[in-house]
């Protein structure tokens, strides 16, 4: 037995402390080991036999300000433990610019989300009627003083539906192709659409001053929420991109299919576009925030 009598009372104070170190990380992570099998074996009893396919969502996110003097953005992501049971809900609300209380009334959505959770994964027109009451309630508070965007992506079991008001975006990357799932309720898409049916070239509704302004959002009269009808069907490697539309004023779809790689985690995808932003500096950026989702195959 090693006689540390002989070491300078410094040196052995400093052995206690290495090995005081090393049982509480050897600890700490018989811990974490014992958490992930124990929330493994949960799942396993909850999901029963119906696990051989079972992808799960792997999900991070940024919430960042830009040029502007307050961040308008608001983000929620549901409990990620409840995935079998209740599924992931994910979602980001954009105060509009040039109204008052825009951050007010984007907080305020993100809070009535989290009241809602867990909603039902089945009854998309109850939601959308749910979401259109919420548009309600801030029109009589607010008369169109002020409103906000809305996306909203609820995944359960390789199924996915999404509900959307205003100019916010849902993107999914799958197979190197990035395809915007929502359409834009903005001033531009209206004229697109009035134009194709002039015969005209469409390129023009760009140009127009006008372009980016919603015609619909929460604090609308009558908000139109846009939404699946039915699931859709998720893949293994699936990457969907729930954003504020100061993500997409920095990076086009196409250049987003190229950096949303499935062969990284959804933590290193969220890095690489909240850098990819930063390093554009735009002199008029917009704040920009997101919720990366990415469908990995389940543990169990």
């Amino acid at each position: 037995m090693p006689d540390f009598t002989l070491l300078p009372d410094q040196t052995v104070l400093l052995i206690q402390i290495a090995a005081a170190l090393f049982v509480t990380a050897f600890l700490s992570f018989i811990y974490v080991a014992l958490t992930t099998i124990m929330s493994i074996l949960k799942l396993q009893k909850v999901a029963g036999k119906d696990t051989d396919n079972l992808l799960v969502c792997d999900v991070a996110y940024f919430h960042c300000r830009g040029k502007r003097d307050n961040q308008e953005d608001a983000v929620y992501i549901s409990p990620l433990e409840d995935y079998y049971s209740n599924g992931v809900v994910a979602a980001c609300s954009d105060g509009m610019g040039g109204l008052l209380y825009g951050e007010v009334v984007s907080k305020y959505v993100v809070e009535k989300l989290h009241e809602m959770y867990p909603m039902s994964f089945d009854d998309q027109e109850g939601i959308a009627s749910t979401i259109k009451g919420l548009s309600a309630e801030v029109y009589e508070q607010y008369h169109l003083g002020a409103g906000a965007t809305l996306v909203m992506t609820h995944i359960k079991k390789n199924m996915m539906n999404f509900y959307s008001v205003g100019d916010s975006n849902i993107i999914l990357i799958r197979k190197g192709r990035a395809t915007l799932l929502n359409h834009k309720q903005n001033y531009v898409s209206l004229l697109i659409r009035k134009l194709a049916e002039g015969g005209m070239d469409t390129s023009e509704a760009y140009r127009n001053s006008r372009a980016k302004a919603l015609i619909d959002f929460v604090g609308n009269i009558e908000t139109n929420v846009i939404h699946t009808s039915k699931p859709m069907q998720l893949y293994e490697d699936d990457i969907i991109v729930v954003s504020t539309d100061g993500l997409t004023d920095a990076i086009s779809l196409n250049k987003m299919k190229n950096m949303l790689l499935p062969e990284y985690n959804a933590q290193h995808l969220a890095r690489l576009m909240k850098s990819g932003v930063k390093n554009k500096r735009l002199p008029k950026q917009d704040n920009f925030s997101a919720v990366i989702i990415k469908m990995d195959r389940s543990l169990i």
